[in-house]
């Protein structure tokens, strides 16, 4: 915990790269963290510091655990007292989002400083995070979930190593099924991505192409689908229209879960997304009913490749 002055609540229209605090309820100024705002108008989605030393230092197995789930973190000294803070992307519930405080200051515009590099390369851990009322802590846990559904566990296993979207309760992931030694080159990595939209003779293709640029002259590609006829990934088009960060979690040969990647999705590319999901509807209404076939176009668009 730490202690600064002046403070003052959450308002509404707040831009992305501004500064909140995990406030303590009852406490003139005690907070346990502070991140910067990841999208215009989204104070629930933050990047920046969560004080781990807290009541007592964080324990050794703790931080194996989060090392295994995201791949690595970092810890640097936020209080005058000692006290550690893991750099992390904060997904904050929406009962608790009446805690986040502004304090503005000098100390507060220098910390925002020291912050903003983070919106553009966020740290991989994720934590939800609410204010627990009973224990007057703010409480976190694994944002992000590890387990793949049955079904597509059962598509990959058919398949192959490949990508697709997935619906969690934190937001929408990629799940990237690859070779455990490909997934351990893919750390540190940077990820270029664009998104297309494919107009085929039977069906619109929305398409997200991904490259980890693990070997610059051969970098690893992955690739998803999805298909606005159907009112699930409709759905999930709309949801990553209005994410800041696109998720990649790994999965490995046995398709047990390795470590999460994200990456900074810009709005210039939320608004393209949002875009092409509306010329794609638009261009699946001019398909005569009888030629609509959203499984052909995509093996048809796959053979063009060989």
């Amino acid at each position: 915990m730490s202690h600064i002055p002046e403070q003052e609540p959450l308002k509404e229209g707040s831009q992305r790269g501004d500064l909140f605090y995990l406030w303590h309820p009852g406490t003139e100024a005690t907070f346990s963290g502070y991140g910067l705002a990841l999208a215009d108008g989204r104070a629930d989605e933050l990047v920046g510091l969560l004080i781990v030393d807290r009541p007592q230092p964080v324990s050794v197995a703790w931080l194996e655990e989060v090392g295994q789930a995201f791949g690595g973190y970092q810890l640097l000294t936020m209080t005058a007292t000692g006290e550690h803070g893991m750099a992390c992307r904060m997904q904050i519930e929406p009962e608790s989002l009446p805690y986040l405080r502004h304090w503005p200051s000098e100390q507060s515009t220098a910390l925002q400083a020291a912050l903003r590099p983070l919106l553009d390369y966020p740290p991989q851990p994720v934590f939800s995070l609410r204010w627990d009322e009973t224990t007057q802590t703010w409480a976190s846990r694994f944002a992000l979930a590890n387990e793949l559904p049955s079904e597509l566990k059962e598509v990959f296993a058919r398949t192959g190593y490949g990508c697709a979207a997935v619906e969690t309760d934190s937001g929408i992931i990629h799940a990237c099924h690859a070779a455990d030694e490909d997934i351990a080159g893919f750390n540190g990595q940077p990820v270029w991505f664009q998104w297309q939209l494919i107009q085929m003779p039977t069906a619109p293709l929305i398409r997200l192409e991904m490259m980890v640029v693990d070997d610059p002259v051969n970098p690893y590609r992955f690739e998803s689908f999805l298909n606005v006829s159907e009112p699930d990934q409709l759905r999930i088009l709309a949801k990553l229209a209005n994410q800041a960060q696109l998720h990649l979690a790994f999965y490995g040969a046995d398709l047990t879960y390795r470590y999460t990647k994200s990456i900074h999705h810009a709005a210039q590319q939320a608004q393209q997304l949002a875009e092409i999901t509306d010329m794609a509807l638009a261009y699946w209404q001019t398909l005569p009913p009888e030629q609509r076939d959203f499984v052909e176009a995509k093996a048809a668009f796959m053979r063009s490749f060989f």
